[in-house]
């Protein structure tokens, strides 16, 4: 009798460690999971992303609500986070699996596959709900688990659309496909990156940029901006290089108006050899103040150089372009090249 007792105890305790167990992994098992706002790291002081019963990831809504600009407001009483941006409200209540977004006087009631929780004083949500629902573009980086969210300069249209492009690449350089048939599989993935057949997937070839820079090492300087950065984290570098991609595509004179609008959604590492270059794709808007056979040659070649074939007096032109910038050490951060985004150079 004692010893079935004593089974039994046993089976009991084992059962609670197991179960004990099981309630830890499933709070860290996204621990190592990063998030990215407009190309900024989110830092999570008192609580860390975790994955639900339904398998879904769920994230405190505060942090990255604020580094998108919206303020959060609590309600005690109705146990609902209210999230505004914009004139856009979103209101979150704890254990319904649904949000409602109100909008120029009008609400409308989104679906989420997973419930809000309170968690250690934290409201956590499926964040791209909350995001798209305040216009932000939402991506994720299976290769380093990377969750991206976007609502800096550009709009999620003008991301779904430069995003649906493909990589503008070198004619002149051995691309990844023709280096496969060349180098060692040591060289490739030293000069290629190994992660680079995920590129399919925009957010992979954006985080590639992030976790293979050696800038937190190295000193540079931003030639236009003339700037000097000191072993910048990534995060600071690659905003960095798109600040000088706008100032050195963007152009004024009497005659003309040219704007380059980009920012961290949507720069990559092109198919080339790796820590060389890095393309900053975004917007090139031209407006010309004068009869075009007025321009200055110069003016006309810029134009010409971004893509543009035919131009107008007093209309807006705009057209994806890809800058590629110069990202080593040695010489100033610069333009390499302007490419009309998704063609070979």
């Amino acid at each position: 009798m004692k010893n079935k007792i004593l089974k039994i105890l046993c089976m009991a305790v084992a059962l609670c460690l197991l179960i004990s167990i099981s309630a830890v992994a499933a709070d860290t098992q996204d621990s190592d999971l990063k998030v990215r706002v407009n190309g900024r790291l989110v830092e999570f002081p008192d609580g860390q992303p975790f994955i639900d019963a339904n398998d879904r990831t769920l994230i405190p809504v505060r942090f990255v609500a604020e580094e998108l600009g919206a303020a959060v407001e609590w309600n005690s009483k109705t146990q609902t986070a209210e999230i505004s941006k914009n004139g856009i409200t979103v209101d979150i209540t704890i254990g319904e699996a649904a949000l409602k977004v109100t909008e120029n006087g009008k609400t409308e009631t989104v679906k989420m596959d997973t419930a809000a929780v309170l968690k250690s004083g934290r409201t956590y949500v499926p964040i791209r709900f909350v995001a798209e629902a305040l216009g932000a573009v939402v991506d994720y980086s299976d290769v380093y688990r990377t969750v991206g969210i976007y609502a800096d300069k550009l709009t999620a249209d003008e991301i779904n659309m430069l995003r649906s492009l493909p990589y503008t690449t070198s004619t002149a350089a051995s691309g990844y496909e023709a280096a496969k048939k060349q180098k060692s599989a040591e060289d490739l993935e030293y000069f290629y990156g190994a992660d680079r057949e995920t590129f399919d997937n925009f957010a992979n070839a954006r985080e590639h940029l992030y976790a293979c820079t050696l800038c937190e090492y190295l000193p540079f300087k931003l030639g236009k901006l003339d700037k000097s950065l000191n072993k910048p984290t990534p995060s600071e570098f690659f905003q960095a290089v798109v600040d000088e991609a706008i100032a050195e595509t963007s152009y004024q004179s009497e005659r003309v108006t040219i704007t380059f609008t980009a920012d961290t959604s949507c720069i990559y590492q092109e198919d080339n050899v790796d820590g060389n270059t890095c393309a900053v794709r975004g917007i090139v808007k031209a407006r010309i103040h004068v009869r075009p056979t007025e321009l200055e040659g110069v003016e006309s070649g810029m134009l010409c150089r971004f893509g543009f074939t035919q131009f107008y007096k007093d209309v807006d032109m705009c057209i994806p372009v890809d800058v590629h910038m110069n990202t080593i050490t040695n010489v100033p951060i610069s333009v390499n090249t302007f490419v009309p985004a998704g063609t070979a150079y």
